[in-house]
C-alpha cells in the first residue's frame, strides 16, 4: 500500500508562503486567525492540501465578477475636462 494514499499531501508554512508568493509571517498570521487551518505538530504547522486549495479559492474573485470596474467619466460641460475647474487642487 502507498504511503501517499493513507495520508493526504501536507505543506509546511514556507512552502505555503513559495506557493502563494507570501511571507513566512504572514501565513503564521493567517494560521493565527483562523483563516487557513492547519494542524500543529511540536513547533511547526502543517497546512492539508485541500485547506491551502480552499483558502485560494476563497481569495481569488470569482470568474463571474469582474476583476476591474471601468468607470465612465462624462466632461465638463464649460470646459471640456473630464474633472470641472476648481476641484483639483
Amino acid at each position: 500500500m502507498a504511503l501517499n494514499k493513507v495520508r493526504p499531501k501536507v505543506y509546511t508554512v514556507p512552502e505555503i508562503a513559495q506557493l502563494f508568493s507570501i511571507s513566512q509571517r504572514v501565513v503564521r498570521d493567517l494560521i493565527r486567525k483562523g483563516e487557513l487551518p492547519a494542524l500543529r505538530i511540536g513547533r511547526s504547522y502543517r497546512i492539508p492540501r485541500k485547506a491551502a486549495d480552499a483558502y485560494l479559492a476563497r481569495a481569488l474573485p470569482s470568474s463571474s465578477h469582474p476583476t476591474v470596474k471601468t468607470r465612465t467619466r462624462g466632461k465638463d460641460d464649460q470646459t471640456g475636462f473630464l474633472f470641472p475647474v476648481g476641484t483639483m487642487q
